[in-house]
């Protein structure tokens, strides 16, 4: 499942019993405990309603996908939140349900529906983007701006290697 990695003098740490770990050991351990910190939850109160976490985030898929394209419809969603079509269709009919996605033909494809972002749906994601932020901020108040930049920069590249094939 994984190949084989060669480590240098400078990627262990001894812990206080003496253990060595490799900067892989740490970087999986940390992974593992924000794991749980970004867990979407299974409802979120939003303007006096209770709305799916996975109404969230088939909205922040579309909003995405938005981005770099003109269109975005199931398969879209589906690739974004690593789901098959079936459960992406689901999630996305829950979406619309909700008041969140709007659902209309495709203006290129007649086989295609085309979703985009109702008002509420906008914000609602502008709501959990401002919330994450919020969060962020006060864990990483304190932190000089460069080190800040660097854990951006490190994260993304790292998010970026991880949504590519795997190896």
């Amino acid at each position: 499942m994984y190949g084989t990695c060669t480590i240098g003098a400078g990627d262990v740490d001894e812990h206080r019993d003496g253990a060595v770990e490799t900067s892989l050991e740490r970087v999986d351990r940390a992974l593992l405990r924000l794991r749980r910190m970004w867990d979407a939850p299974a409802g979120i109160e939003h303007e006096g309603a209770l709305v799916e976490g996975s109404t969230l985030l088939v909205c922040l898929a579309v909003e995405e996908g938005l981005a770099g394209a003109a269109e975005v419809g199931v398969v879209e969603v589906a690739a974004a939140l690593g789901v098959t079509h079936s459960t992406a269709s689901r999630l996305v009919t829950r979406a619309v349900a909700a008041g969140m996605v709007a659902r209309r033909p495709s203006s290129t494809d007649p086989r295609r529906t085309s979703l985009t972002p109702t008002a509420a749906g906008r914000r609602l994601v502008a709501a959990s983007r401002a919330f994450r932020t919020a969060r962020l901020a006060a864990l990483l108040a304190g932190w000089p701006d460069r080190d800040v930049a660097a854990l951006a920069d490190l994260l993304t590249r790292f998010a970026a290697a991880a949504a590519g094939p795997r190896p």
